[in-house]
């Protein structure tokens, strides 16, 4: 039988969510209103913002938020001119996502699926993914990098975070808790 563990993920952050999670909470008006003014910064990690010069021109750049519902950066990007879809098998994180862009009054492509399986997006789809902190929680990340590839044009930006795998390791095993994460080990 096929493991369900990413369904368990989703739920999880469900359930967080509810909890008043962090990375569940969306940026506020204001937040939203100085990223349109040029004022903004987002982050891979939980600490440190991307330096602004990593970026290219957002103005009609077509990005993928991989994994990273919860609207935080793509109503950033969007700000700055951006055409973002968000990839999320959370619906708390999605629903987190509709609900800026309502308030904001801008449109975003919203699509649950689970990363850890074929993209739903055609070939050279996108000019940069952002992709946080997520590949702790599959079993192989190589098929969502080779996704990745993919859907990405020839000259791309990807950013993603990877969390030093013994750290994760033992978090969990000192939270002995029954979460359905998969660390990479």
């Amino acid at each position: 039988m096929e493991s369900k563990y990413t369904e368990i993920n989703s739920k999880t952050f469900d359930k967080w969510n509810k909890e008043g999670w962090e990375w569940g909470q969306p940026i506020s008006h204001e937040v939203f209103e100085r990223a349109k003014a040029g004022d903004w910064s987002v982050v891979l990690t939980p600490t440190k913002p991307v330096p602004k010069n990593w970026f290219c021109d957002m103005k009609n750049t077509k990005i993928l938020g991989l994994a990273s519902g919860g609207g935080q950066q793509m109503p950033i990007f969007t700000a700055l001119g951006a055409q973002c879809t968000v990839l999320d098998y959370s619906t708390s994180q999605l629903l987190s996502e509709k609900k800026v862009a309502e308030r904001e009054k801008y449109s975003i492509e919203l699509v649950q699926a689970d990363m850890a399986k074929p993209l739903p997006f055609k070939d050279e789809s996108f000019d940069l993914i952002f992709h946080p902190v997520s590949n702790c929680y599959v079993e192989d990340v190589l098929p969502i990098w080779k996704e990745c590839y993919r859907i990405l044009k020839k000259v791309v930006y990807f950013y993603l975070d990877l969390i030093m795998a013994s750290i994760l390791y033992l978090m969990k095993k000192e939270q002995n808790s029954n979460i359905g994460f998969h660390l990479i080990l």
